[in-house]
């Protein structure tokens, strides 16, 4: 009896350090799965920023433009209106004048808002480059954590190369470790056939040995 409940004993022990160990590559899997997910927008968003600024640039000097062309648009209004004569002719200068000065209105807004854009599309370009060294450092951080995988090369590139390969890694050690919790119940199936004479369909080998004790008795 004492050698049977031993056994339980060793097995209670292998399944709790099988799950601990399982456990610790899940939430090590999450946090690889979280940084790739990250490095791998911040590495999109840089990448495309050029492009963009260079667009909003064009943008801001589009709206620049137009702006001038309202003003001098209503500079020739406010001569034609000065030499206006006949009443169609002050008719016409004052509807070409309003029709500047919307315009003007209009392009000091497009002005504000494409120079908003272009300055917060920098910022954020500036954000994004700290955050890439941030993620590279997380890598680094990581990488000492993942077994059989080395350490990024650096940058974000390798931190986006390091997350797939360790995620790899990560996913075969899991599917080991489950493989090696299910031996681990097999055997304590096994163990309470061979005591009781019928297995209990354990789905886990917590309390095994209690379990054993209780049917075997004093």
């Amino acid at each position: 009896m004492s050698s049977v409940l031993a056994f339980a004993d060793e097995l209670e022990r292998r399944d709790a350090d099988a799950a601990r160990e399982l456990a610790h590559v899940e939430r090590l899997h999450a946090d690889v799965d979280e940084l790739r997910a990250h490095a791998d927008a911040t590495a999109e968003f840089l990448a495309a920023l050029p492009e963009r600024v260079a667009a909003l640039e064009s943008d801001v000097a589009a709206a620049i433009a137009a702006r001038d062309d309202a003003e001098s648009a209503l500079r020739v209004a406010d001569e034609r209106l000065a030499r206006a004569r006949k009443e169609n002719e002050r008719l016409e200068a004052e509807r070409a004048r309003g029709e500047a000065i919307d315009a003007i209105r209009s392009a000091e807004r497009w002005v504000g808002q494409a120079r908003d854009a272009l300055t917060a599309t920098r910022a954020e370009g500036e954000r994004r480059e700290e955050q890439s060294h941030e993620l590279a450092a997380r890598a680094v951080e990581l990488s000492a954590r993942v077994r059989d995988v080395p350490a990024p090369l650096g940058g974000i590139a390798g931190a986006i190369d390091w997350a797939a390969r360790a995620r790899g890694a990560l996913l075969l050690e899991r599917a080991s470790l489950a493989r090696e919790r299910e031996a681990i119940v097999r055997e304590a199936n096994e163990l309470a056939a061979s005591v009781l004479g019928e297995p209990l369909v354990l789905g886990s080998v917590a309390g095994l040995r209690d379990r054993l004790r209780h049917a075997l008795g004093p």
